[in-house]
């Protein structure tokens, strides 16, 4: 008996039981068999109650069983299958194939297949296959490739009947049985018309193959390509399964296709969003998916202000002061003894006092945004912007503030250090960028400090980047982290690299490094977010929001900063 073949996906494997499970037949995707162009939906064929003699195939070769199907259901996309490879040499051979990528796809075979108006009403799921290869490649409904039909058995046929008139007004009748044998003859006053019924539903058993046919026509035999194994169409019609079939006859290059191609050169071009197509670029029937924001990079996050002391609250509305104490000279010196006069000596005051910035936003953002739908997430990305710009905006003010206490003020760089001139090695001079760092570290810790960070210009950062490991000092460890802006100076100093622009007055040209210990600054804020206020708009119909926050400056000790550069010519 021969029967419709399904081809469908691939597999998924367990190698603990030698089992796979796919999906066998699609449902809603229009095909191209012998039967027709049709679909399958759900509940249109009978699954096996009882899987045991459902077989598992190769190339739909009822002889080649390696296994079984164990479990057949339906889901939402078509009907699912599980299979059982059989503990054999040919089973386990078809399975590690299969695993491979070898013979991946699953083919269906179903009996007693009928079709009313180009949809599958009724069939029965009996086996399934393995294949290598679908007849036309991305096809779900066709059988595979080369798979030739078994002889028929003597109490099954089929049979199919459809008649066309041709351009000379000739009606014709053509008759297929087995789909081995096609007979063409013209219909004469006496023939008996088909029944109608016979276009409509058929009820056939038989494998859908990619092979051509041999058609009688008035008793000659003409052997028929794809394109020829359906009825011609009448003038002025267009046969699609005879476009499918001209299609795979040409990808395939089966036979003569030069009918084939010239059924397709004679299609009328359907084109979209163009002047004369199904669409045009003005008529807005084609819209594109909308996916809501876009990646728009990563958020803000901090990286200079967490450089030195980072505190939260305690901020005072008249600020922070204090003083320091220096002595002019070492206050203890050698003494004579012996009732000589001991040595004296005093000390002079002075006071430092904060810096308070205020920050803020606000807004009067109307009702509908809220309390309609459409319109929670824009306003959500929204009011993230403003969070993000004030956690940008406090950060840049604090790298402003740490690069002008260590060079005294924002106006002059009176504290500035020269580049010193740094030994070669191996004939080679260390990277300017090198010296300076192990010089701004140096020079933290000269000032009886601990050194935690360095703050680099883009062209030290470049000179550091790309300084090989036998240029820098065998007693001095650094690592960079590439892509990040980010590195690490024995193992205690972290540096970071700043644009340029926030190196005032220093050359763009030439390194800088601005060097310093955590105690040297102080930042506080008030809360570890902006303050976020909401109010309503009652008479206006909105929503207040404002967002407020305060940041504290208050450098503690300017000699723990260090900046080793060079003033900018051009200034």
């Amino acid at each position: 008996m021969d029967a419709v073949i399904i081809d469908a996906g691939t597999l998924a494997f367990s190698e603990e039981d030698m089992t796979a499970t796919g999906l066998l037949v699609p449902y809603g995707v229009k095909c191209r068999s012998n039967l027709g162009e049709f679909e399958v939906g759900s509940g249109a064929f009978t699954l096996p109650a009882d899987t045991t003699g459902a077989a598992l195939n190769i190339e739909h070769k009822r002889e080649d069983v390696v296994g079984g199907i164990s479990r057949a259901w339906e889901q939402p996309e078509g009907i699912m299958g599980t299979f059982k490879f059989a503990m054999t040499d040919e089973g386990r051979a078809a399975f590690a194939d299969a695993k491979a990528g070898k013979r991946k796809h699953l083919s269906a075979e179903v009996a007693k297949v009928t079709i009313r108006d180009g949809k599958a009403t009724g069939g029965r799921l009996f086996a399934a296959a393995l294949v290598e290869r679908p007849a036309f490649e991305g096809a779900t409904l066709l059988a595979a490739e080369d798979t030739e039909a078994p002889a028929p058995e003597a109490e099954s046929s089929s049979r199919y009947v459809s008649e066309y008139t041709d351009a000379d007004g000739v009606k014709w009748r053509r008759v297929e049985e087995n789909v081995s044998t096609t007979t063409v003859t013209r219909v004469t006053d006496q023939t008996e018309a088909a029944p109608a019924e016979d276009n409509n539903e058929k009820e056939v058993e038989s494998t859908m193959t990619a092979s051509a046919v041999t058609e009688t026509v008035a008793g000659a035999s003409v052997p028929a390509t794809l394109l020829g194994t359906q009825p011609p169409a009448a003038p002025g019609e267009v046969d699609l399964g005879s476009v499918f079939a001209s299609i795979a006859a040409i990808k395939n290059g089966i036979g003569d296709t030069s009918d084939a191609e010239t059924l397709l050169a004679a299609l009328t071009d359907i084109k979209y969003n163009a002047t004369g197509g199904l669409t045009t670029a003005a008529s807005g029937v084609l819209q594109p998916a909308w996916v809501g924001k876009l990646w728009q990079g990563k958020r803000y996050q901090r990286k200079y202000i967490d450089l030195v002391t980072h505190l939260f609250g305690g901020i005072q509305l008249g600020g922070r002061k204090g003083f320091t104490i220096d002595a002019n000279a070492e206050l203890v010196a050698e003494w004579a003894g012996n009732k000589s006069e001991m040595p004296s000596g005093g000390a002079t005051t002075a006071t430092k006092g904060s810096t308070l910035r205020k920050y803020g936003w606000a807004a009067d953002i109307a009702r509908e945004w809220f309390d309609l739908e459409g319109g929670a997430d824009v306003i959500e990305a929204f009011l993230q912007l403003v969070v993000d710009s004030y956690a940008r905006v406090t950060d840049k003010r604090a790298l402003t503030d740490i690069i002008a206490a260590a060079s005294t003020s924002a106006a002059a760089n009176d504290r500035i250090v020269a580049p010193g001139t740094y030994p070669a090695v191996a004939g080679h001079d260390y990277p300017a960028a090198m010296g300076m760092l192990i010089d701004a570290i140096e020079a933290v810790t000269d000032s009886d400090d601990e050194p935690s960070f360095a703050v680099v210009n883009p062209v030290a950062w470049s000179q550091l980047l790309f300084t090989p490991k036998d240029l820098v000092p065998e007693y001095v460890s650094f690592s960079v982290k590439a892509g990040t802006g980010e590195g690490n100076a024995d193992g205690k100093v972290i540096v970071k690299k700043a644009p340029q622009a926030f190196f005032t007055g220093l050359d763009p040209l030439a390194p800088q490094i601005a060097a310093g210990a955590k105690g040297a600054i102080e930042f506080r804020e008030q809360g570890q977010t902006p303050i976020q206020l909401d109010a309503l708009d009652i008479a206006r119909g909105g929503v207040d929001k404002a967002v407020i926050g305060y940041l504290e400056t208050f450098v503690v000790r300017p000699e723990s900063l260090v900046l080793i550069g060079t003033d900018d010519p051009a200034v």
